[in-house]
């Protein structure tokens, strides 16, 4: 072997060591990059979820089974209604970000954790009369997400947590004394 073919086979080794590393670090930062995704997501999913206009359509919608005591009612004096429009905010803020959850674009169980007593607070507030308003109009796919959500949180909470992670360990904070 001669100098040019250890210089050319040196070459490759070095080309081939640094196609290596920057995958390596390309998957590392690739998993960084979904980590801060699915957070900034999580995020702006509370944001819309405990945003003060849903809380007030949430205040609205409270007795709407009520107000809405027939199939006929339903059909007649429920279109056009402040009811109506109440319920395409909750489809467009709570089903979106239910959706995503659903299809796994946003990690479920961060949601659940974060805000599932709410989410299963809110669809109380609507299921009877979604679950009605789905069979008087046909259509099982109303409000079908949020749905999803509330029940995969009323799921989740009865999950049992993770011994072995310490944040979910029962005596994580024992002998620790609170002090403002």
């Amino acid at each position: 072997m001669n100098l040019e073919q250890i210089l050319s086979l040196t070459s490759v080794g070095v080309a081939v060591a640094a196609l290596v590393a920057s995958s390596v670090l390309l998957v590392r930062q690739t998993r960084h990059m979904e980590a801060e995704r699915n957070a900034s997501t999580v995020l702006e999913a509370v944001k819309r979820i405990t945003d003060p206009a849903m809380v007030e359509v949430f205040t609205r919608l409270r007795g709407i089974d009520e107000r809405y005591p027939t199939d006929d009612a339903i059909c007649s004096r429920y279109p056009g209604s402040q009811d109506e429009r109440d319920m395409q905010a909750v489809s467009a803020y709570i089903g979106t970000v239910a959706c995503l959850a659903r299809r796994g674009v946003i990690d479920a169980s961060l949601l659940a954790d974060a805000l599932g007593y709410g989410v299963r607070l809110r669809w109380s507030i609507v299921r009877d009369f979604v679950q009605r308003q789905r069979r008087v109009l046909d259509n099982p796919y109303i409000a079908e997400h949020f749905e999803w959500l509330a029940m995969y949180s009323a799921w989740w909470k009865d999950v049992p947590r993770p011994k072995s992670d310490r944040n979910f360990a029962s005596e994580q904070f024992a002998g620790v004394e609170f002090r403002v």
